[in-house]
């Protein structure tokens, strides 16, 4: 005879693991929904622009299909997002410091396609208007710029990374959800 008993037993500390697993998934999307910008889909939302993951990858890609050689080392889409959250300011500050940069002349830069991204040309006159300004010195112009930034406080998402307003740059985001490790103690019983 089978010994039902046990198999009921074992059933329901399945069902039970089971529900766990469900309810710890369940917390982790929570979680993870919550660290993301407000908006869904959203790659960052700056002061009241968004930006979105699909004009990120379009972007990226438009850099690929139009200059390979542009698009060469790692984090392109985190380099072209860099350039989306910044590039309202570079490009007024560089239009009122006499280095503008004309969406032609992004263009030229993508020779491969004839019919260019726009975000791709507008992360390339970014680029373009960036290093002009700081090959002409304009160090005010620069400052001002980090301070606007600053002010729209960028938040990106997750994926990839966070913007660092004093580096100027998109930094890998820290894990919040590892807790640190405790050194151990003279008196923890470490010892053997």
């Amino acid at each position: 005879m089978f010994d039902t008993s046990s198999d009921s037993t074992a059933a329901r500390r399945a069902g039970r693991r089971g529900l766990k697993a469900a309810a710890a998934a369940a917390v982790a999307a929570v979680a993870l929904a919550a660290c993301t910008p407000g908006q869904a889909g959203a790659a960052a939302i700056v002061g009241d622009r968004r930006i979105s993951t699909s004009e990120v990858s379009q972007a990226a890609q438009g850099i690929k299909q139009g200059n390979p050689q542009l698009a060469q080392g790692q984090g392109l889409e985190r380099t072209v997002l860099f350039f989306l959250v910044i590039s309202p300011y570079v490009l007024s500050a560089a239009e009122q410091n006499g280095v503008g940069v004309s969406a032609d002349t992004a263009r030229e830069m993508l020779p491969n396609v004839h019919d260019a991204d726009p975000g791709a040309v507008r992360v390339l006159r970014t680029f373009v208007a960036l290093q002009k300004l700081q090959q002409a010195g304009k160090n005010d112009a620069l400052t001002q710029i980090q301070k606007d930034v600053a002010a729209a406080e960028p938040e990106l998402n997750p994926r990839y990374g966070t913007f660092d307003v004093k580096q100027m740059a998109v930094v890998d985001a820290p894990p919040n959800w590892i807790a640190p490790r405790a050194e151990p103690t003279a008196s923890s019983g470490d010892t053997p």
